[in-house]
């Protein structure tokens, strides 16, 4: 029995081969997140696609960037004509462009509403890339309130954590497309330095569905913080309280503040964002399928997203019922 082990692994050993993979390379791809609401200039940041074996190192965020390229954006009219606006780079510090000037432009500031067409062009490397996106009708929500976490009102420490809870009234005539985005203005923490704000730097993308299931219908939701990078990913808000320090002294902190921005999208735009959901909420899993982006983009990879939101300022106060809207700055949403 031993000599026919050894037999069969002599034969198994003199047949191994080394096999080489030739794994063709995708060409340079623009990939690209643009985005236009009413009030506000369209903008948009391009980067360039990566090979899955590049090396990484530490220019590699730099160069993904490009700061080079021509960017229109326009819409038709009515009566035939069309407006355009030019996107320019803000600093070569910040790949990010815009037009500065729209607020200084009565013309511009009429430029981006609800209901209408916009047209993307992008100049770049010999290439010309295109996309479409509708900007939608507004649809607000009912109201919006703060109540305490139910996991943890038997727990006196931390009755601090609360949700933002809403009601939204959904139109039966029309299909429409939600997306919901957050952002924490105040976030008081405790450090070194004394008490200071620590607001989250971006609008951080919390779902984005369609109203298939709740047509027509009146129904309660709630808004969790949406906390990436870490398990689970949806976290709460805090209220107003106090932290020991040293086991020594009480220190007090403020109540989170928070923006809720509820948009109105078009469909290829939901596709899009509702791929990026499922993708973070099965991040890591190793069973899971592996599913591609939607993009609606022509020559490229990305999206090109016209929002119709309504925007929220939300303290974290326990029992706060809120139905007014907000009109935030542009530093607030960008």
């Amino acid at each position: 029995m031993k000599k026919c082990i050894l037999g069969v692994l002599i034969l198994f050993s003199a047949c191994e081969e080394e096999i080489t993979l030739d794994i063709n390379q995708e060409s340079q791809t623009l990939v690209v997140e643009g985005g236009i609401e009413p009030g506000f200039p369209p903008y948009v940041i391009l980067t360039r696609n990566q090979g899955y074996f590049d090396p990484i190192n530490v220019n590699t965020y730099e160069d993904l960037f490009i700061k080079e390229a021509e960017i229109k954006v326009w819409t038709n009219n009515l009566d035939g004509s069309s407006d355009s606006i030019n996107l320019t780079l803000i600093s070569d510090s910040t790949p990010f462009f815009t037009d500065l000037d729209y607020f200084n432009s009565p013309n511009n500031y009429e430029f981006s509403k609800t209901d209408r067409k916009y047209y993307l062009e992008i100049k770049w490397n010999n290439h010309t890339i295109t996309s479409m996106t509708t900007i939608p009708e507004i649809t607000p929500l009912d109201s919006l309130w703060v109540k305490q976490n139910p996991n943890t009102e038997a727990d006196w420490w931390k009755e601090s954590t609360c949700d933002i809870w809403s009601v939204y009234s959904d139109d039966a005539s029309i299909q429409n497309n939600i997306l919901i985005r957050s952002k924490r203005l105040e976030h008081w923490k405790r450090t070194s330095h004394g008490i200071v704000n620590i607001e989250d730097p971006n609008l951080l993308l919390f779902d984005c569905g369609s109203d298939i299931l709740i047509n027509g219908e009146s129904f309660e939701t709630v808004f969790l913080r949406p906390n990436p990078g870490s398990i689970p990913p949806l976290a709460s808000y805090q209220s107003e309280r106090y932290e020991i320090n040293n086991n020594q002294d009480s220190v007090f902190l403020p109540p989170d503040v928070v923006l809720i921005k509820f948009c109105q999208i078009d469909e290829s735009s939901m596709r899009f964002w509702r791929s990026v959901v499922r993708q973070v909420t099965i991040n890591g899993n190793p069973v899971s399928e592996p599913m591609n982006l939607v993009s609606n983009i022509n020559g490229g990879l990305g999206i090109w997203t016209g929002y119709a939101p309504v925007y929220y300022k939300v303290p974290i106060v326990k029992d706060t019922v809120i139905f007014n809207q907000y009109i935030p700055g542009i530093d607030e949403i960008f």
